[in-house]
């Protein structure tokens, strides 16, 4: 008789499913190339005393972030099955809430956990440059290990208690914050009173206090009472979601509960006059045009956003007064014009990803006499009535931030920053087009039939990739040249030029294909492959194992 029988049996599926292994296999990748980066980086900077402690706390940060960033492969595994009506079918037979919330955290978690594991080689690296020693990274190891495992039950209880995915990642967010950082801001008046001793078991009830006494380099006094009191935390959000999991699948009426979502999305998509408005002035044009324009509350998140920023920059700046204003200014260019193209690729790519995944896309393609082209053209007329002004609104502000800056900072740095900002302008030219194309090619090219993964995929091609083709590049060269003098190609103004050719080369370059993709095989990318197909390592394997059994032979 199995303990747990949903476990074992997410186990075993989850160690026939070709994300474990491929997670495994590129964190595994992604960490070598971050430790040879290092290494290579440090045989360029003569050794300073404390060197290995300030890396280890740079990384464990890192680290820390990662784990805070991997609960949201939990934070809708419950509402999920809510939505689809599937989860009350597993309370049919004899299993209880324990077995159903454990076999969703191991199903969820096993991918993130290879990740994790990946990370700790990396760190270990400044073992050998001194200052860590063997007892500090286990410390550290444990307690991201247990940061890891609370960030997953929070997402698990908040995906048991919402239904709607957003509100469940909402929740998981709140979750975070009020079990990481509210004991410890509530242990601190607590310090000062009467009742000082229990300070550290009250701070000790969040996760990250075990993590802050690992990072301290004189050693936590109180760490594995920390760490025990944020494990117990943790299962004690877990016992929590498995008792409420059997009664969270039932439909509950009651139209009161309902009344304010009502009254918000009636708001959100305006009165039936302004409806009617819309249909009439946008479906005539483009029906597709109407269907992805209908909510009005986007293009007021989008001005609301810009305009704050814009006032936080300017206020900040004045207040910076002349000294590193030019650099705020610089910053602040940079960060709204990264916001702005992200928001493009939301908009181009999370319609049709909800569209195509929900099949209404490949219906509209058979049922109605609408060709390709038509959907592509209302995507493009809903992001040009969503984004243009926008888009005019940030040049025009980040022309004003740089003449402010260089008229307020009187340091001589003046030529560096300028070049930074043209540079800015010209990638932000270059990418706005880019991200359109490439996040409707990712929408409608994905393999993942999880919401808002061409988002994801999308910035990673446009952002990251670049520098990790950089990285590939010249990692070599640098370890070639680490002992001679520094050539040209490793100097910082050819690696500034190299990055914007990269960047723009790969913008320009994934924009062609994806709009060829689109105009050429939109209705075969429209239709929802069932099943999981095999990624390269797979093919390998079945290729490697019938060499193996015609040898054998």
């Amino acid at each position: 008789m199995n303990l747990f029988p949903i476990v074992i049996r997410e186990l075993r599926v989850a160690a026939r499913r070709k994300k474990t292994y491929s997670a495994r296999f590129w964190t595994a990748v992604a960490a070598g190339l971050v430790g040879a980066g290092i290494l290579i980086t440090l045989s360029f900077v003569p050794f300073i005393p404390g060197m290995g402690w300030a890396i280890f706390q740079g990384m464990a940060v890192a680290c820390f972030l990662h784990c805070l960033g991997l609960a949201s492969h939990t934070a809708d595994c419950v509402s999920e099955e809510k939505r689809e009506g599937t989860l009350g079918l597993l309370f049919l037979t004899d299993l209880s809430g324990w077995d159903v919330a454990l076999g969703k955290l191991c199903a969820n978690g096993l991918k993130s956990f290879y990740a994790v594991l990946g990370t700790f080689p990396v760190v270990a690296i400044v073992l050998v440059l001194g200052g860590v020693s063997a007892g500090q990274f286990g410390k550290m190891a444990l307690a991201l290990l247990n940061i890891f495992f609370f960030t997953h039950v929070a997402g698990l209880l908040a995906s048991v208690w919402c239904r709607a995915a957003d509100r469940a990642h909402a929740a998981t967010i709140l979750l975070l914050v009020v079990f990481l950082a509210g004991p410890p801001l509530l242990s601190i008046p607590v310090s000062h009173g009467y009742f000082y001793p229990l300070a550290p078991l009250i701070s000790g009830l969040s996760p990250a206090d075990a993590f802050a006494q690992a990072m301290n380099p004189a050693g936590g006094r109180h760490f594995w009472n920390s760490l025990l009191l944020g494990h117990l935390t943790g299962w004690g959000l877990l016992t929590l979601a498995s008792r409420r999991l059997p009664f969270c699948w039932q439909d509950k009426a009651g139209p009161t509960r309902l009344r304010w979502r009502e009254r918000f999305r009636q708001w959100t998509y305006g009165p039936p006059e302004f409806r009617r408005n819309l249909r009439r002035r946008l479906a005539g044009v483009n029906p597709f045009w109407w269907l992805v324009s209908r909510n009005r509350l986007t293009p007021i998140i989008v001005w609301v956003t810009l305009l704050l920023l814009a006032a936080l920059w300017v206020v900040g700046g004045f207040i910076m007064g002349r000294g590193d204003c030019l650099v705020y200014f610089s910053l602040g260019i940079l960060v709204n014009n990264m916001l702005l193209v992200c928001g493009v690729i939301s908009e181009a790519s999370r319609h049709l990803e909800e569209q195509r995944l929900s099949g209404a896309l490949e219906f509209a393609l058979c049922a109605t006499p609408l060709p390709p082209s038509e959907f592509i053209a209302g995507q493009w007329l809903a992001l040009r009535r969503l984004f243009l002004r926008p888009f005019i609104f940030v040049v025009v502000t980040d022309l004003a931030l740089a003449l402010l800056g260089l008229c307020l900072s009187d340091s001589r740095e003046k030529a560096d920053s300028a070049f930074f900002i043209l540079v800015a302008m010209v990638l932000f030219l270059v990418e706005m087009p880019a991200a359109a194309w490439v996040g409707m090619w990712r929408a409608m090219a994905m393999r993942k039939t999880k919401s808002n993964a061409a988002i994801g995929e999308t910035i990673s091609l446009l952002f990251f990739l670049p520098c990790a083709f950089q990285g590939i590049l010249i990692m070599p060269l640098a370890w070639v040249y680490r002992d001679r003098p520094t050539p040209f190609v490793l100097t910082g103004p050819f690696l500034v030029a190299l990055w914007i050719v990269l960047t723009c080369g790969l913008a320009a370059g994934f924009s062609w294909h994806g709009r060829e993709q689109l105009l050429t095989r939109f209705r075969q990318l429209a239709v929802v492959q069932s099943g999981e197909p095999l990624g390269t390592l797979a093919l390998l394997g079945r290729w490697f194992g019938r060499v193996v059994r015609r040898v054998s032979r």
